[in-house]
């Protein structure tokens, strides 16, 4: 990051669009501290298997407590597929709660950091659209303080 502060510093542009690069480029070297503690502070195990205990014993017991509501169908044969329905439903948001624990193993990180990695080599490597720094820089001189 010190590297683009660098480049940034030695672009030929206005001081205010350097600011503006260099506050942006503040807030992203905060995103990527608070990823980082994000990917390394894990949620602990327990937590998924007392989740998992809870919902398999709730799933166990909600026929019993589905056989009233559903007394007026055939043998309760409506039932089952109810129940089905609600497994399907309550362990899908368990798997979705425990892919979400830890987002970096299901995101495609590394087509992220590719893309990152192309747009600070075209940041580091600009020199003004095609010319070359020192013709840029005495255009950009000229247009500030023209001669008399």
């Amino acid at each position: 990051l010190y590297d683009l502060s660098v480049a940034i510093d030695k672009l030929p542009m206005h001081f205010m669009r350097k600011n503006e690069i260099n506050k942006n480029l503040s807030i992203f070297e905060d995103t990527l501290g608070g990823s980082e503690r994000l990917l390394s502070s894990p949620v602990p195990l327990f937590y998924s298997r007392h989740t998992a205990r809870f919902l398999s014993t709730w799933m166990l017991f909600l026929p019993f407590a589905l056989y009233e509501p559903f007394a007026n169908s055939w043998n309760h044969i409506v039932m089952i597929p109810a129940t089905a329905f609600i497994a399907v439903c309550l362990f899908g948001i368990e798997e979705l709660a425990t892919q979400l624990e830890e987002p970096f193993t299901i995101l495609p990180m590394q087509g992220f950091c590719d893309k990152i990695g192309a747009n600070c080599d075209e940041i580091v490597s600009w020199r003004g659209q095609g010319l070359d720094e020192k013709s840029v820089v005495e255009e950009k001189m000229e247009a500030m303080a023209p001669l008399l």
